[in-house]
């Protein structure tokens, strides 16, 4: 801690003891040189040298300085050898300079020959812009502000007098343009008024040295502007003052104001407004303060910086003066605060700042009369304007304050095609259009043509309206383009390309129309282009979605059950089905016994009944036989109706919950949803390119995400996007709630989702400063207050069909085909399954039947043959007697005997002859068998 002190004491010790012996080294003698115009101005110049002498808090104690001056040469080349010989030679600190009485070019040589070796240079009446420039003029300062300065006095006074156009007349030299772009510049500085912007209509530049000024003046006389602001010298001045005097431009009802020089034209006419400024040839104040500046700087320099001595010769140019640049550096950071100019303090270029100017009004007989004063407030250390308007003689002689434009009562109007706001049809003829629409022909960049189309909506009964209300006529035309219009670079490939704005918005401000009528948003980037009225419209940004409509499939009546509940359904009847069986076959008092004693076994409950009598329960149909009989298993009967009860009744319920009463809702919550947010590849949003809701996901740094996503998405104008919301192929269009909610009443299939955001309002677009903005405004409020919007709105907007969409939400939907196709399936799939069965039926039955006939056929075979072996067997038991006693009686007579009882069988019963009977033989029937 000591060693950290002790260091910093020593390091400050040792910058004390720098700063001391810089100060003990710097001179103690410092020349002063001056270049004036006079010899008054040479004496006033070394009194006050000597004076300063003895002033302790310019010059410290131990500091002297010394004057050297020379008169000011109308010849630059002998003031620049003037100076090099009389003032460089004696080591000049600084040189202060005045203006010849007669010859521009004098302190330019000044500046020059001092510049070059970055000897400060300070300039009491130089007020030409070329001074500004340091690529030049390196070291050049001055007293007296450049002449493009009193553009930012004309900026108060039209803001003080509210002209917020005007047109601005300047020559082509360098002040001239000077004066503009410093008058473009400070007029569009962001300030406290940031709503009180001051537009330039139009800009006339000239050659010096006119002859005539009237081609000028016919352009401007059609514009809107009557405020006239101009720059030019006394011989041009009084040209154009003539010029416009001929032509009635400074009649009653115009406003002049011009620039020092033009005010002391001839002819300047009576009510001209002018500045002059302060002091301006006041050369003894201007030479004190500069010498006190710079006094001030040099004590200043003194305490921080070593300080080296000047160049003494022009001859050998030496190394550059690098003292001269630091002093430089200190002049310009100088104040006087009660200069004998008044405030003294100079910009970055050297140049004065806070001079104080008078407003000048031309009288009758070109008296001059000061009416107001531009001046350093010290109490808000700012410029502040002060007018006496009651004292102001406007042109024509007039008392009162003119309105400084000219309102013209046809107005070009551009719109858009935007339902329900603008309906445009196309047309072959302007005749073709109705009563209620309103021709609005479309330029088509593309074709280099023009379109006819008929208008109408909302927004085309609002422009009627206003048209009546505030006593104007229009032409209508649509956006050449179809945007709303986008600030952005045209041709980005070009290097140096700027933004421009398109559509809409382009049309207005690059005046090519007068007013949008069109349902345009009101935002910040538009409002600062574009002035706008109070809202016709309040509305917000929303989403657009397709209502999810829930799939239906073939076997949508099955939904209200889980397969896991189906399949126990399925096996609960035939369970039951077969403990009904069981119950009734093997209980004393079923069917089966009672059919065993009393013979009828036909009416016995056998399983496929007791399936038929399950199944005939749980669907509710009539059971006409095959009921149990044993108590039993009518109790279980009795249980498995109130099972089937049950089952059917929540069966209905939720079939009517899933078929009928169920609504899809919105699968979108609102712009907070996660996946807007963090957007899924299979959920697409968008909106419109270059819109206002475009511009809104720009701003939101939080929704960042989310723009970048859908910007790839985005459409060209909102009918695409609806239309591709009803085809499914976008999930999600972001876009003002009006629109979105017309669309949502046309087609009940639409929805939006979640709240508004993003809120804001519709209002009608005029240039900047246009004078139909209060009486625009102003009728808006009315229509609102006499309920006339709130017509346009049931006309256009609501349309009933919002209300039939309500109505259409608490009705229950009808159910379709497509819900209950798979009954009518299953019923088709039972039809055809009857059929194959019946088939099936009839082709067993006919197969069985000729299965029974071959079987008659074979007993009938077997029993004809039974009943021949039978007749064999009597046969023969009857011959067998014979044959033994022939064998007694001799062959001869048994063999006769033989072939008469052959003989006598054949005709009698005409059976086959069989052969001797053998007990191997057994006849063949299996070819009678089937």
């Amino acid at each position: 801690m000591w060693l950290q002190l002790t260091l910093a004491v020593l390091c400050w010790n040792s910058a004390i003891a720098d700063i001391d012996r810089r100060r003990n080294s710097n001179p103690t003698y410092y020349n002063v040189g001056g270049v004036l115009s006079s010899n008054e101005s040479v004496a006033f110049f070394k009194d006050t040298i000597s004076n300063l002498n003895f002033k302790d808090k310019y010059v410290p104690r131990g500091v002297t300085y010394h004057d050297y001056s020379i008169l000011m040469d109308p010849n630059p080349i002998m003031t620049a050898l003037n100076v090099c010989k009389d003032l460089i030679a004696h080591r000049v600190y600084a040189v202060i300079v005045s203006h010849p009485i007669t010859g521009d070019l004098s302190p330019a040589a000044v500046s020059y020959t001092s510049g070059f070796y970055h000897i400060p240079v300070i300039g009491i009446s130089s007020r030409d812009s070329a001074f500004s420039d340091k690529n030049i003029h390196v070291s050049f300062l001055r007293t007296v502000p450049p002449y493009s300065h009193q553009a930012d006095v004309w900026v108060d006074v039209l803001k003080h007098f509210n002209y917020m156009k005007v047109i601005v007349i300047h020559s082509s030299d360098t002040d001239g343009r000077a004066i503009l772009g410093r008058f473009q510049t400070t007029s569009q500085s962001v300030d406290e008024d940031v709503d009180r912007k001051v537009v330039v209509e139009q800009v006339i530049e000239f050659e010096p040295g006119l002859d005539s000024f009237n081609e000028k003046l016919i352009d401007v006389r059609s514009a809107q502007a009557r405020v006239f602001l101009m720059y030019a010298s006394k011989t041009d001045a009084e040209i154009i003052f003539r010029d416009a005097t001929y032509m009635n431009m400074t009649t009653s009802g115009y406003v002049w104001m011009v620039t020092e020089q033009a005010l002391d034209a001839a002819n300047a006419p009576e009510g001209l407004l002018g500045l002059r400024l302060v002091n301006a040839t006041n050369e003894h104040a201007h030479i004190q303060d500069s010498i006190y500046v710079l006094a001030s700087a040099i004590r200043e320099m003194n305490k921080t910086e070593e300080i080296n001595a000047p160049p003494s010769d022009c001859d050998n140019s030496g190394s550059i003066w690098q003292t001269g640049q630091v002093l430089f550096d200190y002049i310009r950071r100088q104040r006087l605060e009660n200069g004998a100019t008044g405030h003294v303090a100079f910009d970055d270029h050297g140049d004065r700042v806070h001079a104080e100017y008078d407003m000048v009004n031309i009288r009758a007989e070109g008296e001059h009369v000061a009416v107001g004063k531009y001046f350093y407030s010290k109490e808000t250390q700012k410029m502040r304007l002060e007018l006496k308007e009651h004292e102001i003689i406007w042109m024509g002689r007039s008392s009162s304050k003119p309105e400084g434009f000219m309102i013209p009562t046809h107005l070009k109007v551009v719109t858009i095609e935007e339902k329900p706001f603008v309906y445009a049809r196309r047309v072959d003829d302007i005749l073709d259009c109705t009563s209620e629409e309103i021709p609005c022909p479309h330029f088509n960049i593309s074709e280099e043509a023009d379109q006819l189309y008929c208008c109408k909506g909302f927004c085309m009964d609002l422009l009627t309206y206003l048209s009546r209300a505030i006593n104007f006529t229009f032409s209508l035309a649509l956006s050449p383009d179809g945007q709303f219009g986008s600030y952005a670079f045209k041709n980005i490939s070009q290097p140096g390309s700027k933004k421009e704005w398109t559509g809409l918005i382009g049309e207005l401000v690059y005046e090519r129309a007068d007013m949008i009528v069109a349902p345009l948003t009101i935002n910040p980037e538009r409002a600062e282009f574009i002035e706008f009225s109070k809202p016709f419209k309040y509305q917000g940004i929303t989403i657009l979605e397709k209502k999810p409509s829930r799939s239906s499939t073939l076997v949508s009546f099955l939904q209200p059950f889980s397969n896991t509940l189906w399949i126990l359904v399925m096996v609960s009847v035939h369970v039951v089905a077969l403990v009904l069986y069981l119950l009734d076959r093997f209980s004393p008092f079923g069917r089966f016994k009672l059919a065993n004693i009393d013979g009828t076994e036909e009416d016995a409950l056998n399983l496929s009944s007791a399936i038929w009598f399950a199944w005939g329960v749980l669907l509710n149909s009539g059971i006409g036989e095959g009921t149990p009989r044993s108590f039993s298993a009518r109790v279980l009967g009795m249980v498995w109706a109130g099972f089937a009860m049950i089952i059917v009744a929540s069966y209905t319920a939720n079939l009517a919950a899933f078929l009928v009463l169920e609504r899809p809702k919105t699968k979108l919550s609102g712009i907070n949803d996660a996946r807007l947010r963090n957007t899924m590849e299979n959920l697409t949003c968008a909106t419109v390119k270059g819109s206002a809701v475009d511009m809104y996901f720009r701003r939101q740094v939080e929704l960042s995400n989310m723009y970048r996503t859908m910007e790839a998405n985005n459409y060209d104008n909102a009918e695409l996007a609806i239309q591709d919301v009803k085809d499914g192929k976008l999930m999600a269009f972001i876009w003002d709630s009006s629109r979105l909610e017309f669309e949502a009443a046309q087609d009940c299939e639409l929805v939006t989702a979640g709240e508004l955001f993003g809120r804001s309002g519709y209002g009608v677009g005029l240039q900047k400063g246009s004078p139909w903005a209060d009486l625009v405004t102003l009728a808006i409020l009315d229509f609102h207050e006499s309920g006339i919007m709130e017509s346009f709105d049931n006309k256009w907007i609501l349309q009933n069909n919002m209300l039939n969409c309500e109505e259409n939400e608490k009705t229950p939907n009808t159910l379709g085909l497509k819900n209950m196709a798979g009954v009518f399936i299953l019923v088709l799939a039972g039809i055809i399954g009857g059929i194959v069965l019946i088939v099936i039926e009839v082709v067993y039955k006919k197969h069985q039947i000729k299965k029974q006939k071959r079987m008659e056929i074979a007993r009938h075979a077997a029993d004809r043959w039974r009943g021949a072996v039978e007749k064999r067997k009597t046969l023969r038991a009857a011959i067998l007697p014979s044959q033994r006693r022939a064998k007694s009686n001799g062959l001869k007579e048994a063999g006769s005997i033989s072939l008469v009882v052959d003989r006598g069988a054949r005709r009698r019963d005409e059976v086959p002859r069989i052969p001797r009977y053998s007990p191997a033989y057994t006849p063949d029937v299996s070819h009678l068998v089937i």
